[in-house]
């Protein structure tokens, strides 16, 4: 079985196109339909159901994939270890960050990695925690960095740094300049990340942790990103749990102010979330290394 067919043929089936998948793998939509008409011939069924513009896969292309995308992985981790044994580095690593690692953390890495092996292309996807859990768990992606912990026996996650989450205000917020107690914090307008947001999961158990629930907080709206709910603080929505590293250059100018808060404690871990088992490029293995690197780093294996 021909092995640019294997690859052609996957990348029908990720696509659902003929024609993104053309522009995929650097081929015309011809010659793609032409290699899987030609690897349907060759196993003797038929992979793709033709609906007008729309292709499915069959069942039959739904095992073969399984089998595909094991196979044309084994193809680059060979590559990539002969790479390795030759002493240089190169081919694709796929990353994952959530919000804040994924802005203000990974780029600074990726650029050290860069200066060190040149030849290894990397592809950063952002999402919200569950996203890149989710996408780390499906073989998606190699590795991720993310703002708390799921528990999932099939995951592994490193602690790398800390980092922390500041209550943001704008300058003429009537509880300025604090300190403010939880009581008096409850009865202002807030702004949460989304469902999922590894930083609304950190603010859920640190209010726990303190006897309260997300519910108790008077929530005037939930945003998609980071930048989002600083906008919303900054147009006076609500005050906002933002990562310091996303505040910096607004705390400098004056737009806006970060509130304490007694008896909350904001300091949280970025960890590296991997899956359990998996053998690893050595461009991964290079990746994470340069993670580990970081003061601060330790295992924990959360099930």
């Amino acid at each position: 079985m021909d092995l640019r067919r294997l690859q052609v043929f996957a990348k029908v089936y990720e696509c659902r196109s003929f024609s993104r998948a053309a522009e995929e793998v650097l081929l015309s939509q011809p010659t793609v339909s032409g290699h899987i008409k030609s690897l349907e011939e060759e196993i003797g069924v038929q992979l793709f159901d033709r609906l007008g513009r729309e292709i499915l896969p069959t069942r039959a292309a739904v095992l073969l994939y399984d089998y595909a995308a094991r196979i044309l992985g084994l193809v680059d981790e060979a590559r990539s270890a002969v790479d390795a044994f030759l002493g240089k580095l190169r081919g694709r690593l796929e990353l994952g960050g959530s919000t804040i690692p994924g802005h203000y953390l990974l780029p600074e890495l990726m650029g050290q990695f860069h200066l060190v092996h040149p030849d290894v292309r990397i592809t950063l996807a952002i999402g919200d925690t569950d996203q890149v859990v989710a996408r780390v768990l499906r073989g998606e992606l190699e590795l991720g960095v993310v703002g708390a912990l799921r528990p999932d026996e099939r995951l592994v996650f490193t602690p790398l740094m800390e980092d922390k989450v500041a209550v943001a205000a704008w300058p003429e917020h009537r509880l300025l300049p604090g300190p403010v107690s939880l009581e008096e914090l409850v009865r202002h307008p807030v702004i949460l990340r989304e469902p999922g947001s590894g930083t609304r999961s950190f603010v859920a158990q640190v209010l726990k942790d303190a006897g309260l629930k997300l519910e108790d907080l008077k929530v005037a709206a939930e945003m998609g990103s980071t930048l989002a709910v600083l906008m919303g603080v900054r147009s006076r929505v609500g005050l906002g749990f933002i990562s310091h590293r996303a505040l910096e250059d607004d705390l400098a100018s004056g737009r806006v102010v970060e509130l304490k808060v007694k008896g909350l404690d904001l300091t949280r871990n970025f960890y590296l979330v991997t899956r359990k088992g998996r053998t690893h490029s050595p461009a991964a293995r290079a990746f994470i290394a340069l993670c580990l690197a970081h003061p601060g780093q330790g295992t924990a294996q959360v099930a």
